[in-house]
């Protein structure tokens, strides 16, 4: 009796312990690593035809000669390959930007006249889709899945500050200041698509040249209506 009882518990650990090992995927969530989730959605992102983007950057800056506060945040649509219809608000204004390969349209607030300029608008980086194509993350390192909550894959690692200064542009710094430092970042990813859902950036950093100044950044990026129809012509 004795041992059809140690012989059933074996049995039942055993398995007990085959269930949570299949579940847990051998450590690792369905679509793989945190280090190929992170891959696959960088993949995903760059074959979107169309999403809604919102984004919003603060910076704040301490130097010798005072300090200074910024904010920038920009919202509309980016139509593949390389259109944006934007509206963006920066120091107390706002304006309105239409942005289609290499020409760029702004109407100012209170206006109803579109004027092309002849240089690119801070909005996005080297292209038009940089943001949208999320390839700064391919610098990430010391990936970490936190948790698989709402069916999102919430993830978090060190980023490359050089490379995310460079997609976006951040309001005119030199991106070269940022070189070979780093970012605290964490992004939410779906799981059905591994479609970006959002993206949180924190940074500090002390920059003894040109001068003494700290400067700190919170940086947040939300994705939404993914690949629905969208149309973005010139405006004139």
């Amino acid at each position: 009796m004795r041992r059809r009882t140690l012989q059933v518990t074996v049995s039942a650990f055993a398995a007990a312990a085959l269930a949570a090992l299949l579940l847990s995927g051998c450590g690792a969530p369905s679509a793989g690593t945190p280090s190929q989730i992170i891959k696959k959605a960088i993949d995903a992102q760059g074959k979107l035809n169309s999403v809604h983007v919102d984004v919003t950057n603060d910076i704040e800056v301490n130097a010798p000669g005072g300090d200074r506060t910024s904010s920038l945040s920009y919202k509309g649509s980016f139509e593949k390959p390389d259109r944006w219809t934007l509206t963006i608000r920066a120091g107390g204004s706002k304006s309105d930007v239409i942005i289609i390969g290499e020409r760029t349209w702004l109407k100012s607030a209170g206006s109803d006249k579109w004027v092309e300029k002849t240089s690119q608008t801070a909005v996005a980086g080297a292209a038009p889709g940089d943001v949208v194509a999320a390839k700064y993350l391919s610098s990430a390192r010391g990936v970490r899945l936190l948790d698989t909550k709402d069916d999102l894959y919430h993830l978090t690692f060190d980023l490359d500050m050089l490379s995310f200064a460079k997609a976006f542009n951040l309001s005119g710094i030199d991106p070269t200041l940022f070189k070979a430092k780093e970012a605290h970042m964490e992004i939410w990813v779906r799981q059905k698509d591994l479609y970006l859902s959002k993206a949180t950036m924190d940074f500090s950093t002390h920059l003894a040249a040109p001068a003494n100044t700290d400067i700190k950044m919170n940086t947040e990026v939300e994705f939404s209506n993914f690949n629905e129809p969208v149309s973005i012509e010139p405006p004139i």
